[in-house]
């Protein structure tokens, strides 16, 4: 692989704002980001806005909240409408030196080229029938009111195509039609206004996914035709589903949403890790990488040439081991907008340190900060449903079973009641000691307990929740159930 020198690196990220930004978008955005960090490069941001039919300020808002979410920072912006006058000009050149002409076909004989390529199986779907004009059929066409399309012209000689991760080869121009660089609406498109911008913000290396190689000897062909310089190519693999199938928005949905894991309370450190696994690796031994160690070995040498599996459960693992990284206190910021989310808690944070007490009671049970929504409900109000199976296990599906539960939580009750400091280590002692002279097996009166409290039968330390709900609140709790078995 052809050595990098450092001071000469400048990559860019080109994003379509015509949605959310895609798992594989930002993938592409962290490997440019961090090749070029790891060569003391320039990394720029440049939105691909000339599809203007389906592009929209809240789809490039969302790209750049996700991107800064990720802590993938650029260093340079540039938007693509904004820089019309530019590519109007290379065009002129192309129609000028005769490399690109206008093409006159309407909607219904491009339909008709098509289906005759399809009988004919045929990889071009354009003819070139309008690569001739004569300045009397060009007349003929702007009085009929036909609005052009600009299409480059396609050499006769082999293009090639040098990549840093797929190696060379030759393209076949057989293989390739004349393609459309500007629309009929005179808006330029992706191949023309993407090698431009290249060559205009002197790019070095144009990384990214498997699923552009098709446009890259277009690229290549109008390059050449502008005598501009040719970036290096790294086309990066696939993202896959189990099933071995490109993760798409069509297929997958939101599975494939950044900002999904960001609403559903993934870590962006999980998140960095996990996207960066997806077609590079360093050894067989780190999982987890810090920014500053992934700029450290980040290199293209590394990087797949076969697709990369989306498991979604390396994310979870992933997340939840960031999420018990941090201490308590930071533990409670992260989770705080998810209760607030809920209803379960407004702007007034109230009694920080009853919610933390709340979080460290959970402890290590958090797959993504939503989580604490169900886990911890139960804290902020009772009008939470007992849960049937746990009530059916636990209080009884007799009415023998219930009045044996009924007398368990009502002596309960008298005893909480009555205990004279309520905080665990009392608690704990009075109750055990209650069950131990009445025999009573000390997972059915901590079940029949926690049920009552909470809805479910598992969750935290029993006894946590005692002292953290507090002593009014159980015991308002306790007879609400004890009146359910009733």
């Amino acid at each position: 692989m052809k050595k990098v020198a450092p001071e000469t690196v400048r990559v860019r990220m080109a994003p379509s704002p015509t949605g959310y930004l895609h798992i594989g978008g930002a993938r592409t955005a962290l490997f440019n980001y961090l090749f070029a960090k790891h060569h003391n490069g320039t990394f720029i941001l440049r939105i691909d806005d000339t599809d203007t039919a389906r592009s929209t300020d809240a789809s490039m808002q969302e790209i750049y909240d996700s991107l800064k979410w990720l802590s993938i920072n650029w260093d340079e912006q540039y938007i693509q409408s904004e820089r019309r006058n530019i590519y109007d000009r290379y065009v002129s050149q192309l129609l000028e030196s005769g490399n690109a002409y206008h093409c006159y076909c309407t909607p219904e004989e491009l339909e008709e080229i098509r289906k005759q390529a399809r009988a004919n199986k045929q990889t071009r779907s354009y003819d070139g029938r309008y690569r001739d004009l004569t300045p009397e059929a060009v007349q003929r066409f702007v009085a009929e009111g036909r609005k052009p399309t600009v299409r480059i012209k396609i050499p006769d000689t082999p293009i090639r195509v040098d990549d840093l991760i797929l190696g060379s080869r030759n393209i076949d121009p057989a293989t390739l039609e004349d393609e459309v660089i500007v629309r009929s609406n005179g808006m330029p498109n992706y191949n023309l206004t993407s090698i431009i911008d290249d060559a205009e913000m002197q790019i070095t290396h144009v990384i990214r996914g498997t699923e552009h190689l098709n446009n890259t000897p277009k690229q290549i062909v109008i390059a050449n035709a502008l005598g501009l310089k040719v970036p290096q190519f790294a086309h990066i693999p696939l993202v896959l589903d189990s099933g071995g199938r490109k993760m798409s928005k069509r297929h997958h949905g939101d599975l494939v949403a950044v900002n999904r894991y960001r609403e559903q309370g993934y870590l962006p450190e999980a998140m960095l890790n996990f996207v960066v696994r997806l077609g590079w690796s360093y050894d067989d031994k780190q999982e987890i990488f810090s920014v500053d160690e992934l700029i450290e070995k980040f290199d293209l040498e590394r990087v797949g040439k076969s697709g990369s599996v989306f498991d979604i459960k390396k994310l979870e693992w992933l997340n939840s081991h960031y999420i018990n990284q941090l201490d308590s206190a930071a533990r409670t910021d992260a989770v705080i907008p998810f209760w607030q989310e809920a209803g379960l808690l407004n702007n007034s944070i109230g009694d920080r340190d009853w919610l933390e007490g709340i979080v460290e009671a959970v402890g290590e049970r958090l797959t993504t900060l939503q989580d604490i929504v169900p886990q911890t409900s139960y804290f902020f109000t009772d009008a939470f449903e007992y849960e049937p199976k746990a009530v059916k296990k636990w209080w009884g599906n007799s009415e023998e079973k219930r009045e044996r539960t009924r007398e368990i939580l009502t002596n309960i009750s008298q005893i909480l009641e009555e205990i004279p400091t309520f905080d665990i280590e009392t608690i704990e002692a009075a109750i055990w000691k209650y069950t131990d002279e009445k025999d009573i097996k000390r997972v059915a009166a901590m079940q029949a307990l926690r049920i009552a409290l909470t809805g479910a039968s598992f969750g935290p330390s029993l006894f946590d929740i005692v002292v953290l709900l507090g002593k009014d609140e159980v015991l308002k709790r306790i007879p609400k159930a004890i009146e359910h078995l009733t």
